[in-house]
């Protein structure tokens, strides 16, 4: 079920609506990184969080400090690399997320009310659900994991 609710929530065509010639991997490491603490990642963090392997991590990062997304830096310990936002990087994730608001509010907007509760109740569970698998327990609902 997954898979078929990817491909009709139409991610793709909403992050190539984001005006730049991006995978939606690479679109999803600048979206992480905007949303880490303290705006930065290392190219492990990355890695982890994205479920790649840190030579894969390291190419992603390669491509979008080339596109001008993404800036390296060297930390306090010297063998610690960051990896921040650039300006141009901060604009494309601000207008991938205005895009996926707007996507969201229009579909949302033309729902009666009690289809919008039963919505907002089911992805609350959805995400409780989520993060139940990730962090390894049997999910809530008694599915076996």
């Amino acid at each position: 079920m997954l898979p078929a609710i990817a491909v009709n929530l139409r991610l793709s065509a909403l992050f190539e609506s984001a005006g730049v010639d991006l995978t939606p991997n690479q679109l999803l490491c600048a979206m992480l990184i905007d949303e880490s603490p303290d705006g930065r990642m290392s190219t492990g963090q990355i890695a982890r969080q994205l479920s790649v392997s840190p030579p894969a991590a390291t190419a992603l990062v390669n491509r979008l400090v080339t596109a001008g997304l993404l800036a390296r830096s060297r930390g306090e310990d010297r063998r610690v690399v960051w990896v921040s936002l650039t300006e141009r990087g901060q604009a494309v994730v601000d207008g991938l997320r205005q895009g996926l608001a707007t996507r969201i509010s229009s579909v949302i907007g033309s729902m009666d009310r009690s289809a919008q509760e039963a919505l907002v109740e089911a992805l609350h569970q959805v995400a409780a659900f989520a993060h139940e698998i990730a962090a390894g327990d049997e999910p809530a609902t008694g599915i076996p994991a």
